[in-house]
Parts: structure tokens; C-alpha cells; sequence
């Protein structure tokens, strides 16, 4: 199999995905949640996912392809941009919470599980192996404490991470958010799979781990709890504490810091 042939599967299962959408109660609307997703290639071997066991990086709990799959030879890594249905209301929404944001985000997961355990089994049919680590029953992660300037914070060490999967595959780099800045933007969900066929690596435009942001400070308005500093970025533990009592208290999700801001739908430009 070749990267054009890989692509053409993709767009066969995606096209297939009925549970794409999702019913609004309080407008009576049906409203669709992702846009087809943009894929990255990284081969198995790059060096940049040896670096990633680096306690400063992610840590030890991290493990590389090779590790998931003795014969893994590359990783595809999957961007699903929001469609503007659910990123633009949640963007303009003045309130903590927004009816299409949390049952858009909060169902979105599920919808990128399917489109994924969908395109593993095509690829099945044609003889090609592959895992889902995010997914796999091996997946750990591991809280550590660490100190943010003054703040206490929360440094999370994993086995796997789509999102700098995705940096080693091309398809973008991180902001002071921590969400990976994409063509398409930062407001959208990450799946990825391990194959063991050998696909062509996509060219990574960018040098800089947060070449693509331009420190513009919108993220840090947009926190409700002043989580992001263009200094220590984002504070994971604040900010994890904050979204619990918005789901406690509203049943919803948080994330302001991914819409309403100009690298939700691309890569921002200093002009």
C-alpha cells in the first residue's frame, strides 16, 4: 500500500461515518461534528520519538512505535478539524458553556474511536497490521507533580501522545495552549495507528516545537481562570480543575482556549 492508497481508505471510511453528527435538544437541530481529517506520516524509526522518553518531554512512560509493535514500520497520525457548526458557536458563545460545544466535544471521541477501528479493519482486509496505542489496554499515564513558575502544576507522563504524534508526522506544531497548531487549526480531535507497512514520511515544514504560534495572548484571555501564561504556558493542573467544576456544575466542557482565537481554524499569521 502507498500514501495515495492509505488516503483513498480514509476518505472511503470517513465518508461512511454515520455517527458523525449530533441532535440538539434546546434548538431541535441536527448538526454534524467533524471535518475529514487531515493525515500526517512518520516512519516507526524517527529519532524524534526516542527523544519524546525525556522527563522534560513526556517521560518514561513514554514507548515507541517499535515498542507497541515489534514490526511497526510507520504511524499515521489523524486530525478531525471541528466543522464551524461547533467551533464558530462555541467561539462566540459569552457564556461558560455552549449547547453544541459540549454535546459536539463531548461525543466527539467516540465518532474518531469509530472512524479508526473502521479504517484498521479495511486495512485488515488487505493484509496490513495495526494498532491504536492511545487505545490499547496497555495505555497508561502518569501524573507528576512539578511547579509552573510560583504554581503548583501537573506534568503528565504517558505512553503515548496523538498530539506529539502528530508533530513528528508534519502536521503541525504546539501553541502556549499545548493544543498542536495544524493547516487547519488547533480546534479539533487526534486519533492515530501504528502499521506495519511502509508509507512515505510527511515533510515537517517547521524546525520549532511552537514555530506555528505567534504568543498573540488570545488563549490567555480566553481562559476563564487566567491558566495560560504567555510565560509557563498552559497550567494543566488549574486548568483540569477548573473544567471538573464546569462539568459538575453545568454537565458540560470547558475548552475556551480552543475556539474564539486565531489559530482555532489555522496556522495565525504576526500581520
Amino acid at each position: 500500500m502507498n500514501n495515495a492508497q492509505f488516503m483513498k481508505a480514509v476518505k472511503a471510511c470517513f465518508g461512511n461515518l454515520t455517527e458523525n453528527k449530533v441532535f440538539l435538544p434546546e434548538e431541535a437541530v441536527e448538526v454534524p461534528v467533524l471535518q475529514e481529517p487531515l493525515v500526517g506520516f512518520a516512519s516507526a524509526d524517527d529519532p524524534l520519538f526516542d527523544s519524546y522518553s525525556d522527563p522534560q518531554i513526556i517521560g518514561p512512560d513514554f514507548k515507541e512505535p517499535c515498542e507497541w509493535m515489534p514490526e511497526a514500520r510507520s504511524v499515521a497520525v489523524f486530525f478531525f478539524p471541528f466543522t464551524d457548526e461547533i467551533r464558530t458557536r462555541h467561539g462566540e458563545s459569552a457564556g461558560p458553556v455552549d449547547e453544541a460545544w459540549n454535546i459536539g466535544y463531548g461525543n466527539h471521541q467516540k465518532i474518531v474511536d469509530t472512524f479508526v477501528n473502521s479504517l484498521a479493519s479495511v486495512l485488515s482486509e488487505q493484509g496490513i497490521s495495526s494498532l491504536a496505542p492511545a487505545k490499547d489496554k496497555s495505555f497508561r499515564i502518569t501524573p507528576i507533580p512539578v511547579m509552573s513558575g510560583d504554581e503548583k502544576d501537573t506534568h503528565y507522563s504517558v505512553s503515548w501522545s496523538n498530539r506529539h504524534a502528530g508533530f513528528v508526522a508534519g502536521l503541525g506544531t504546539f501553541g502556549i495552549h499545548r493544543h498542536l497548531i495544524t493547516e487547519k487549526g488547533c480546534c479539533g480531535g487526534f486519533g492515530s495507528l501504528i502499521l506495519d507497512c511502509e508509507l512515505s514520511p510527511t515533510e515537517r515544514r517547521y524546525e520549532e516545537v511552537y514555530e506555528y504560534c505567534i504568543k498573540c495572548g488570545a488563549c490567555t484571555e480566553r481562559c476563564p481562570v487566567s491558566a495560560i501564561t504567555l510565560e509557563h504556558f498552559r497550567n494543566l493542573k488549574k486548568c483540569s480543575a477548573y473544567a471538573g467544576q464546569v462539568r459538575e456544575t453545568y454537565g458540560g466542557m470547558c475548552g475556551r482556549c480552543l475556539a474564539g482565537i486565531p489559530c482555532a481554524h489555522g496556522i495565525p499569521s504576526e500581520a
